[in-house]
């Protein structure tokens, strides 16, 4: 059942409890008071040693305090009052600027609070607790009878995803006490119920994701099983932890690493790590230039939607490798398989009764393997005329293998216009690789040997033999690691690639990233390498790639440097 939220004016709380993130972002004062170390800590003492296995793996120094990104917000205001779905108000904040070199949405640094997001946050406020205590069942599902403190108590363990303190429950109560003539209406459980909620909603204890460990035990700092709830759930789901994972960190169960993989395993089989694993790759894979792809429809018979289509291909393609195979990144990227509806059916030249729906179908493997030879990437970088070797290539060796590329030169030449005398390959080639031009060096050692092998493939992504009349050349010789390596087609390099160290590094970069909602950074090179390198060598599903990332002792601790 979706419920409505009817649109009433925010009362405006003119206490420190509601106004604590207004004029700062992940650095403000209000959340140096709040991480001042007066909440519960790890004291390590029972902790687990499943990580120290691996005492090289030390945690970067990054922000104590991280604002939930919008989604998160939704999704947490979900599940804290027990909905069917989200209500949409984060979609009425101001967007968060993009962080260059950051792929994700997390960036802890980027994530500030203005006046026009703190607007929004006062607004969404009011209405979800106006939503809250006119909706029985809802009122049901977050109260704890007509104790004020109980449900203070109750209530804010969750929206603070810890317990409140002695001094914190005695302000809340008194806030609900003064409801009614702060509302100026006779007095009820309801309206008292409406205004902490509308106040929690704007502390920073919601909005911000806080940890305030600060014992040292070793060389880290252990973090609380309430830290390790947090972490896990926003991590695996981008929303709060569930009734689970609180009972688990209130029997301070979270600092035992096979008490977290129970969890995280419990969690990815969960419907809400679905859509999560999606953003990650839709994140990862350039979903929105995907999304756009649009090839000329003079010359091409295909839907005009087509990149919408070849997206929603690429996520049930994914989400079936994940999920429902458990498979790895190696499968990803050479898997026979996909999921297609008619239209694309007909792309991939595939014979049969094809409707509307997706269904899953073998390709041809003397033809394609993996994600790469899929119409989202080929159809997403490629002209709306011609296969676009410059920016297949770009896209593997930069998301793929993390690849370093400098940025192109100014004045790059357009293409010349299309000589019926040239294959496409020929033309890229004379464009980009003459001696002794600022081009040269990137495209003939880097780029171009990346993408020449998809030559066999056209603007659309349909398989071609021929270019211009011409044989397509699809050889190359593409360095990969520390190697360059011969190929003879798209599947010689999707094999090369599914093979790589490097390329199984590079992904697990990724997750590592995400994970810690900030930049690789020099301390993660230990944990990346076990999880890429061994990723390309025992065949790591992304799952346990998942579970190897938090049971980490990276995930699981913080760095020492971070205290005062």
């Amino acid at each position: 059942m979706i419920r409505r939220i009817s649109r009433m004016g925010p009362l405006v709380v003119g206490t420190a409890l509601a106004g604590g993130c207004y004029a700062g972002g992940s650095g403000s004062n209000a959340m140096d008071d709040a991480a001042d170390g007066s909440g519960s800590a790890a004291d390590g003492d029972d902790a687990d040693d499943g990580p120290g296995a691996y005492p090289d793996e030390l945690p970067a120094p990054s922000h104590r305090v991280a604002r939930l990104t919008h989604e998160q917000w939704d999704n947490t205001v979900r599940d804290l009052f027990y909905l069917d779905s989200a209500t949409g108000l984060a979609g009425e904040f101001r967007p968060d600027a993009g962080v260059s070199g950051y792929l994700f949405d997390n960036a802890a640094h980027n994530l500030s609070v203005d006046e026009a997001l703190w607007s929004g946050y006062t607004v969404a406020a009011a209405e979800v607790a106006e939503l809250a205590a006119s909706d029985p069942e809802v009122l049901a599902a977050i109260g704890s009878g007509e104790d004020p403190e109980a449900f203070v108590r109750t209530f804010g363990r969750r929206a603070f995803r810890r317990a409140l303190d002695d001094e914190e429950i005695t302000r809340y109560v008194a806030l609900f006490d003064a409801a009614p003539e702060l509302y100026g209406v006779t007095a009820s459980f309801e309206v008292g119920v409406r205004l902490v909620l509308e106040t929690m909603l704007q502390s920073p204890h919601f909005l911000y994701r806080i940890e305030r460990s600060d014992a040292v035990v070793g060389d880290v700092i252990p973090l609380s099983s309430d830290e390790v709830a947090s972490r896990l759930s926003y991590f695996l789901w981008r929303s709060m932890p569930d009734d689970e994972l609180f009972a688990a960190a209130d029997d301070d169960l979270l600092r035992d690493h096979v008490e977290i993989e129970s969890h995280a395993l419990r969690m990815l089989a969960d419907p809400r790590a679905r859509p999560v694993v999606g953003y990650f790759h839709d994140a990862l894979l350039d979903a929105d230039k995907i999304a756009n792809a649009d090839p000329n429809s003079t010359i091409y018979d295909v839907p005009l939607d087509l990149g919408q289509r070849a997206l929603q291909e690429q996520r049930r393609f994914l989400e079936d490798i994940v999920f429902d195979s458990r498979g790895s990144w190696r499968d990803a990227l050479t898997s026979s398989s996909t999921w297609v509806d008619a239209e694309l059916a007909a792309v991939y030249g595939l014979t049969g009764d094809f409707g509307s729906e997706f269904v899953r179908v073998e390709l041809d493997s003397s033809q394609r393997r993996g994600l790469l030879t899929h119409v989202g990437f080929l159809a997403a970088n490629a002209t709306s005329v011609q296969p676009d070797p410059i920016h297949r290539g770009v896209f593997i060796a930069k998301r793929l293998a993390c690849a370093t590329l400098p940025p192109p030169p100014d004045n790059v030449p357009p293409l010349p216009p299309i000589d019926p005398s040239q294959t496409n390959r020929q033309v890229i080639e004379t464009l980009t690789e003459q001696p002794g031009s600022n081009c040269a060096g990137c495209h003939a050692g880097i780029i171009n040997p990346f993408g020449f092998p998809f030559e066999s493939f056209d603007a659309v992504g349909a398989y071609r033999t021929l270019d211009n009349g011409q044989p397509v050349d699809t050889s190359s010789s593409v360095p990969l690691g520390n190697e360059v390596t011969q190929v003879g087609n798209a599947l010689d390099l999707v094999v090369a690639l599914a093979e790589s160290e490097a390329v199984h590094r590079c992904y697990a970069s990724y997750w590592v990233q995400y994970a810690f909602g900030r930049v690789l950074a020099d301390e993660d090179g230990a944990l990346v390498d076990r999880l890429g390198i061994g990723s390309a060598a025992d065949d790591l599903s992304i799952e346990d790639l998942l579970v190897g990332v938090v049971t980490s002792r990276a995930f699981l601790s913080r760095a020492t440097e971070e205290l005062p």
